[in-house]
């Protein structure tokens, strides 16, 4: 069977190095190294793990090297971010809450 850290890195085909998923599971509560049960991926803690690597991967850049490329399109990282907020959303996480109400960018000349 699967471990954690195993399917949080089948969630993108992005590289993701282990000390960001490390980072991410501390950070909600879950141990790379356990089994992938199902009660553990239908979670709160993975759940939220969850969209921190897609949004962790939406904001990557696109490398490439020794003739490996990874990159995706904009309106790809701009799904899995849509997709990360519904789930931070839906799970009342408050450390992005606010960030996902913030707007930024050109507001015209007028403002």
């Amino acid at each position: 069977m699967a471990t954690i850290l195993d399917a949080l890195k089948s969630i993108s085909g992005y590289p993701v190095c282990d000390a960001v998923l490390q980072n991410i599971a501390t950070k909600r509560g879950l141990n790379l190294a356990e089994e992938a049960t199902h009660d553990i991926i239908v979670s709160d803690g993975y759940r939220l793990a969850t969209a921190d690597v897609m949004r962790w991967v939406s904001f990557a850049p696109n490398i490439s090297q020794e003739g490996v490329s990874f990159d995706m399109l904009y309106s790809d990282r701009q799904e899995m971010r849509k997709e990360a907020n519904s789930i931070y959303g839906e799970l009342n996480d408050d450390a992005y809450i606010a960030e996902i109400k913030t707007k930024f960018g050109y507001k015209g000349e007028w403002l």
